[in-house]
């Protein structure tokens, strides 16, 4: 298995493994195979890290492992918005199980089942800037007022003194 790929690479070694296990995506909702405009479009919207900077192919294991999650709860007929709460900050170790619970669901699967790593938790995001967002979690609710003051501090600029102490 390759440590880093290109984005191309990863989209065909994600969908390698999952026609390999047989699995569609449930009513239909998503397309049968991944392309690189999908994984733009999980990346701009928190389902996929950002890539790895430096020379060379930017994707590694962990890009991997969450799409490999994201293709399975998929399959158990999970929309992105909840698949984004559920996936959001996983380690690597939990990503790594929900994908191996491929085979515990069949082809053309269309129930959610109960399962465990599908917590009924609930989190909420707040966009604060283009470089910035606020997740609550548990039910919490921010005031238009709130997430204003948040805006307002985030979007003013650091000022750093000349002075050291």
């Amino acid at each position: 298995m390759m440590d880093r790929w290109t984005i191309q690479e990863l989209a065909d070694a994600v969908n390698a493994w999952y026609r390999d296990r047989e699995l569609q995506p449930a009513n239909g909702q998503a397309a049968s195979e991944l392309s690189v405009r999908t994984l733009h479009y999980y990346r701009s919207s928190g389902l996929l890290d950002a890539p790895v900077s430096g020379a060379g192919p930017a994707y590694g294991q962990r890009h991997f492992l969450q799409l490999k999650a994201i293709r399975i709860l998929q399959a158990h007929g999970l929309p992105l918005s909840r698949i984004q709460q559920l996936l959001f900050g996983r380690p690597d170790a939990e990503l790594e199980q929900i994908a191996e619970s491929a085979g515990e669901i069949g082809p053309l699967t269309p129930n959610v089942r109960s399962d465990p790593l599908v917590s009924q938790e609930e989190w909420t995001t707040y966009p604060l800037n283009k470089q910035l967002f606020l997740v609550a979690r548990e039910g919490a609710r921010l005031s238009g007022t709130q997430l204003e003051a948040i805006r307002k501090i985030c979007n003013s600029p650091h000022k750093q003194s000349s002075k050291t102490r």
